[in-house]
């Protein structure tokens, strides 16, 4: 008598748990940065987004960052990353999806 064993060919996924970041009780007088990851539109959100904040916030300040992995879309490499969080308090990002 033949024998069929089936097999499940899902990989079991990884497990990974990060805290959110705590919220700055006020932006004024903040550093924001503003990432963009080169997908078309991003950077005219992310214009109007400092804009508004900038509006909105006394003495806040903006600073733009683009990915450093990739070509036609930029991701965010650890390099990136590390500089933004030096830099700055807070980050905004944007898709454009």
């Amino acid at each position: 008598m033949a024998h069929i064993e089936v097999m499940n060919p899902v990989a079991q996924s990884a497990q990974f748990r990060a805290e959110p970041a705590k919220r700055l009780d006020d932006l004024s007088g903040k550093t924001v940065a503003l990432y963009w990851n080169m997908k078309p539109g991003g950077d005219v959100a992310l214009a109007r987004v400092g804009e508004l904040l900038q509006e909105r916030y006394p003495g806040l300040k903006v600073r733009s960052y683009i990915g450093s992995v990739g070509y036609a879309v930029r991701y965010a490499g650890n390099d990136v990353l590390d500089q933004m969080a030096r830099e700055c308090d807070a980050a905004v990002g944007t898709s454009a999806d």
